[in-house]
């Protein structure tokens, strides 16, 4: 092959690149493919990695981090995944109203006449193809906006809802809720009012109390308070700069309360100050390290209640694991055995009066607490066994105990004190529960 004949070859290969690539930037681009009655944007949202919003003289990035989205800038913190599920939203479902082609528009002057040549308003969708939509004036009526890509001469007519979106503060990208937790995945709970203190744990079989005391939790109402912490929004954020700095506003704690949840490395902790003369309360978070006021609701939903909290069921048995309840009562003993692995419809019965029934109050088990209750020794005591067999690998053969409630004299009030072999209290409970003990 001749010299010339190689060099032509060659570019008619560089020409029909050429031709082939800017052909499909001209197939795919919005000069085309946006056009009145369409959407204004077609992207996945799981492809963008950032959002940029600049209005005037400020500009920030909502950033897709391992745990959800970020505002980098300018004061570093959680974004508001409600917010950017609606600027996503928003975005994929605005119309293309009207269109003014690039032909339509002769210079930088014509261009002007729309808004869009010193746009102040941008917004950037960092993954998609796109670039930076510039925002330019609005339609008479108010209900509409003039919008264009940058560096294309195509003017879009618009629906306002995406330029209001884009034009909020940045504290309306910010995360509003005071602890962003996931009640189900909370695994202690920590509350502080000086020198008192409640800790629950929840090692995934419930709800317990682990300070001051050792207790069984009632769930609901765990989960009830942690429903309420998570639904809680502050109503204001203190404005500091950069991340490092101190918030500005006065600050006397008066309590904490510290989150510790599964699927978070370090715990949400909730400082909380003095209530102001407004009745709003305020607060330090970490590790967002931002200060803010919240309603007043957080005051009480923050107090110490162990009453509120505690399981206050006598007793919570699972029947598959008892074989022999075994009733003292004076010098008379009754034996209930479970016969062919099932109980009777009355023993099941009692195992559910036992968890219904409530305690009115509690009283500390010392020896004088004990005796003051007929306990030392009580009068009559109900026990639940566990029984196995010379066969079982596990464990020696034999009675093994399950539950053992010593049960005292009946009370002035109607009640009747219970100590359940272990534990460091006296629960007093209506004496009618052992009304439904089974006689056989």
């Amino acid at each position: 092959m001749s010299r010339l004949a190689t060099i032509l070859l060659i570019l008619l290969a560089t020409g029909l690149g050429v031709y082939v690539g800017t052909t499909q930037r001209w197939r795919t681009s919005p000069e085309r493919i946006i056009q009145p009655g369409t959407a204004l944007f077609q992207f996945d949202p799981d492809t963008i990695r950032h959002i940029s919003i600049k209005n005037g003289d400020d500009s920030f990035l909502i950033k897709r981090g391992p745990e959800g989205w970020i505002l980098e800038s300018p004061n570093p913190d959680i974004a508001n995944p409600e917010a950017v599920a609606a600027i996503f939203q928003t975005a994929l479902t605005t119309p293309v109203i009207d269109r003014i082609d690039p032909s339509e528009i002769y210079d930088d002057q014509n261009l002007a006449t729309y808004g869009v040549l010193k746009s102040t308003l941008q917004l950037d969708f960092k993954g998609d193809r796109p670039l930076p939509l510039l925002f330019g004036k609005t339609s008479p009526d108010g209900n509409r906006t003039y919008v264009s890509f940058e560096n294309s001469k195509a003017i879009y007519l618009i629906p306002i809802n995406l330029s209001k979106l884009a034009a909020l503060p940045y504290d309306n990208f910010r995360e509003p809720r005071l602890a962003a937790i996931d009640p189900e995945r909370v695994r202690r709970i920590e509350i502080r009012q000086g020198a008192t203190s409640l800790e629950l744990e929840n090692n995934g079989r419930g709800w317990r109390i682990i300070k001051p005391l050792d207790a069984a939790a009632d769930n609901e109402a765990v989960a009830e308070l942690l429903k309420k912490w998570s639904a809680l929004r502050l109503a204001s954020f203190d404005q500091s700069s950069k991340k490092t700095e101190s918030s500005p506003a006065p600050f006397d704690q008066v309590s904490e309360i510290r989150i510790f949840s599964e699927d978070m490395t370090e715990p949400t902790i909730v400082s909380i100050g003095k209530t102001l003369a407004d009745g709003f309360v305020p607060v330090r978070l970490q590790p967002r390290n931002i200060g803010g006021t919240a309603p007043p609701a957080l005051a009480e939903a923050s107090a110490i209640d162990l009453d509120q909290l505690r399981d206050r069921s006598l007793a919570r048995l699972n029947p598959d694991l008892v074989d022999l309840i075994r009733w003292h009562d004076g010098g008379t003993k009754t034996e209930i055995r479970r016969h062919e692995g099932r109980w009777s419809s009355a023993v099941e019965k009692f195992f559910q009066i036992l968890a219904a029934t409530k305690s009115s109050r509690y009283a500390p088990a010392t020896p004088a607490e004990l005796a003051a209750a007929s306990l030392t020794p009580p009068p009559s005591r109900l026990e639940f066994l566990s029984v196995l067999s010379e066969n079982t690998p596990e464990a020696l053969a034999g009675e093994h105990p399950v539950l053992s409630l010593a049960i005292g004299a009946p009370q002035a009030d109607g009640t009747i004190p219970v100590h359940i072999e272990g534990t460091p209290e006296i629960a007093f409970v209506p004496a009618s529960f052992l009304n439904h003990l089974p006689a056989e």
